[in-house]
Parts: C-alpha cells; sequence; structure tokens
C-alpha cells in the first residue's frame, strides 16, 4: 500500500476581474489647471458610465468601519475610506484605501471630516481603485499617451486672438478659448475658495470691492496670474 501524503488542497484559481486598459479615448479626458497646473483626468461619472458598459454588474461599495460608518481612522488621527468592487457572481477585489483629503491634498482629521469630505473621497476612491482593479485610465496616472479615436481628423488649433499694435503683451486681450477656459476654472472652486480667488484677484488688480471679476478677465496678465496663483484656491 502506497504511504499516505497530506498535500495541501488544490487552490482555486483567482478571480478573473475585468481588464479595461485599453477603454479610454480622448473623448473620454477632461482637463482641469492652467499652464503648469493643467491636468488630465475622467469624470467620476463618465467613469461609472464606462463601467456599466464594460464590466456590467460590477458595483463599487465603500467598507464600513466599526463603528457603522464608512470612514475610517488611522493610526494618527486622520481619515480615509477602503473602497472595492463586487462583481455578477459574488466576486470581490482587494480593499483600496484612499485618504480624505482637503483642497490641499493634506489627510483631513477623523473628527472634522464632512459630508462634503466624504463624498468627494468616495467619487476618488471611486476612480483610484478602477484604476487599480481593473485598469481603467490607467494611462492618466502613468502619464501615458491616450488612445484618440479620430486619428484620421486634425482638430483645428485655436486661433489666437489677434495682437493689437501699441498694448504691451501682458495687457493683450484674451482669446474666446483662453478666456471661456479661465472662467470655467473659476466656475470650478468652491464657494469659500471662490471667495478667496476673488479678494486676491480685485487686490493685484486695483478693483474695488464690490467689482465683478469675470467681467475684469480679459487680458494675458489675468491669465498669467491665474496660471501663477490658482493652485492656491483649489
Amino acid at each position: 500500500m502506497p504511504p499516505e501524503t497530506n498535500n495541501p488542497p488544490q487552490s482555486l484559481p483567482s478571480p478573473q476581474f475585468p481588464n479595461l486598459g485599453r477603454v479610454i479615448t480622448t473623448d473620454d479626458v477632461s482637463q482641469k489647471g492652467t499652464g503648469s497646473y493643467k491636468a488630465d483626468y475622467v469624470n467620476w461619472c463618465r467613469t461609472m458610465h464606462l463601467l456599466h458598459d464594460h464590466a456590467p454588474g460590477w458595483q463599487f461599495c465603500l467598507a464600513y468601519y466599526v463603528d457603522n460608518s464608512h470612514v475610517w481612522k488611522a493610526p494618527n488621527g486622520t481619515a480615509y475610506v477602503i473602497g472595492y468592487f463586487t462583481g455578477p457572481n459574488g466576486e470581490r477585489t482587494p480593499d483600496f484605501p484612499q485618504a480624505i483629503m482637503d483642497n490641499r491634498n493634506n489627510a483631513i482629521a477623523y473628527e472634522k471630516v464632512s459630508a462634503r469630505d466624504l463624498t468627494d473621497s468616495h467619487r476618488r476612491c471611486l476612480c483610484t481603485a478602477a484604476a487599480a482593479q481593473f485598469g481603467l485610465a490607467w494611462q492618466l496616472w502613468a502619464r501615458e499617451e491616450v488612445e484618440n479615436p479620430h486619428r484620421g481628423e486634425s482638430a483645428p488649433a485655436a486661433k489666437p486672438a489677434a495682437k493689437i499694435e501699441g498694448i504691451a503683451d501682458k495687457d493683450q486681450p484674451l482669446s474666446k478659448e483662453d478666456r471661456e477656459q479661465c472662467l470655467g476654472l473659476v466656475k470650478e472652486l468652491t464657494p469659500d475658495n471662490l471667495a478667496r480667488f476673488c479678494t486676491d484677484f480685485r487686490r493685484d488688480f486695483n478693483l474695488g470691492p464690490d467689482a465683478k471679476v469675470a467681467p475684469a478677465l480679459t487680458a494675458k496678465r489675468h491669465q498669467d496670474w491665474m496660471n501663477a496663483n490658482l493652485k492656491n484656491y483649489v
């Protein structure tokens, strides 16, 4: 009789998660910021749409902390969330932590987390976990080129505003596209940061305390000021 052996049971193969590494195109990518602070990103709502289309049945969840809230407490007293995906056949991806951060990317103390902080972190964790587990939009994190779905078509470059003779470069008017981009970035600011932005803009350009900022944002020097200072308000 052959000797008995105690071989460990055969391990089951790891569940196959969706591979969405080649899903996004340039049509899915948005931009925020200007100049050296320009950043590419995929809006959280578009991320969900892509998941619905290419990974049907997979749902994003936040894990519960010991007090049955979604906010976890780190050893140093700051807060974070833990996200994961569940699949249509009971699959579950590994936990993915995401710090709860303020608008300067500093971790927020556990006791100071607001509902807005939590919902913002839920959206961030959704996008980062989708990149980590499924490869969705990994190119943006790795700064790789994203496929252009219209390779054969070259979009016309935006025309710069015509220069006015006798006017210094810094006082030249912005093109329509540049001005719309600047105003769009201003509209993305939170109310508190918008108030600080407007106060500083009025101070630096000698505007009255009640002057409207949007109508005054017209020249190259205003765009240069935004490029240098916008990081302080986002």
